[in-house]
C-alpha cells in the first residue's frame, strides 16, 4: 500500500514540475494527509477492505496526478488574487523578477515598510533561534551518555523543523516570498527506528539548523543598519524644526564648525540637513527592501526542501 501511495506522490511531483518548490512542498503534504485521513475512515466503516482495495478507492477520488497537480495550481493564483500577492515566480504569465519601486514609490511600497518590521524583529527573533539550536544540541549531545539523551536529541530536531517552518511564515507575510505553508514530508520506514532515523537522514532537518544558527549574526547585522540609518535620517529632518522651537541651544558642533550659547547654524544649513534626512530615510527604505529580499533568497534556499 505504501508502495502505491509512494507512487502516487512522485506522480504528483512530477505533474508539478516547474512550479514553485514551496507550493510543491504543501501540496505533497496536503495530499498524502488527505489519502491517511481517507484510509484511516474506510478502515473504520469497511473492515474487510483489503489495503490496496481501499488505497485504489481513495485515490480514485482524488483524480489523476495531473488533475490534482492543476488544482493545486489554480487555487495557488486563486489564493494570490484575494490577498493581493503578487503570484508566485513559477505562475508568473510574463515578468519573473519582482519590479523594484522607482526612488519616491518605496514611500507608498508596503513591503518596504513591513521589511523594515521584518529586519527590527530579526534581532531578537535570531538571539532566540541561535540560543534554542545551541542549547538543543549541547544539551542533548551531552546526555547522549544517558538514556535522555537519544529522546531530547530527537525533540530539538523536531523543534528545529518547526521553528524553520514557523520563521518561513513569517518571511511570506512579511518579506513577500512565497514559502511552505506545510511541513516537509519525512521519508516512510517500515519501521519506527527507520521512521526515526529518517529524521536524521532528512537534509531540511539540517539546513532548518543552520538556518536557525544564521539567523543571530544576520539579525544584529540588519537591526544595527536599520537602527543607524533611520535614527540619523530623523535626526536630521528634525534640524530645522528643532531650530524654529528653540531648542537648538548650548555647544553644537556641526560640520566642523563650533556654534557657542545663543549661536545658532544658518538657516541654509538646517534645511539642507533636512533635505539630507529626508534622502536617508528614502534611501533606508531601499536599503530595507534589498536587505528583505536577501534575507528571503537565504530563507528560500534553506527552507523549502528541494
Amino acid at each position: 500500500m505504501s508502495e502505491s501511495l509512494d507512487a502516487y506522490l512522485m506522480a504528483l511531483k512530477t505533474a508539478l514540475a516547474g512550479s514553485d518548490r514551496a507550493l510543491v512542498q504543501d501540496a505533497l503534504f496536503d495530499t498524502k494527509n488527505r489519502v491517511d485521513r481517507e484510509l484511516a475512515r474506510l478502515s473504520w466503516e469497511e473492515p474487510l477492505l483489503s489495503p490496496g482495495e481501499a488505497l485504489s478507492r481513495v485515490l480514485a477520488t482524488h483524480g489523476t496526478p495531473e488533475q490534482t497537480a492543476e488544482s493545486y495550481r489554480q487555487r495557488e493564483t486563486l489564493v494570490a488574487e484575494a490577498l493581493g500577492a503578487r503570484l508566485p515566480r513559477a505562475l508568473e504569465p510574463q515578468e519573473q523578477d519582482r519590479p523594484w519601486p522607482s526612488a519616491f514609490g518605496v514611500f507608498a511600497d508596503p513591503k518596504a515598510y513591513t521589511s523594515v518590521l521584518y529586519l527590527l524583529l530579526s534581532l531578537p527573533a535570531g538571539i532566540f533561534a541561535f540560543t534554542w539550536a545551541v542549547t538543543g544540541l549541547s544539551l542533548s549531545l551531552g546526555l547522549m551518555v544517558l538514556v535522555i539523551g537519544l529522546p531530547l536529541l530527537l525533540f530539538f530536531l523536531g523543534s528545529f523543523r518547526a521553528l524553520g517552518l514557523a520563521e518561513g511564515r513569517l518571511v511570506e507575510a512579511l518579506l513577500d516570498v512565497r514559502m511552505p505553508r506545510r511541513p516537509p514530508l519525512l521519508p516512510e520506514g517500515l519501521r519506527w527506528t527507520e521512521r526515526l532515523g529518517n529524521l536524521f537522514r532528512d537534509g531540511y532537518t539540517w539546513t532548518s539548523l543552520v538556518y536557525l544558527v544564521l539567523h543571530l549574526p544576520l539579525g544584529i547585522l540588519s537591526f544595527t543598519v536599520m537602527v543607524v540609518a533611520f535614527s540619523l535620517s530623523f535626526t536630521f529632518m528634525a534640524m530645522p524644526l528643532l531650530r524654529c522651537f528653540g531648542t537648538l541651544e548650548g555647544n553644537i558642533f556641526m560640520l566642523g564648525t563650533h556654534y557657542g550659547p545663543g549661536a545658532l547654524p544658518p538657516l541654509w544649513l538646517l534645511l539642507g540637513l533636512g533635505l539630507l534626512g529626508f534622502l536617508g530615510i528614502m534611501g533606508s527604505l531601499h536599503l530595507a527592501l534589498a536587505l528583505g529580499r536577501v534575507q528571503g533568497w537565504l530563507a528560500r534556499q534553506l527552507l523549502v526542501k528541494r
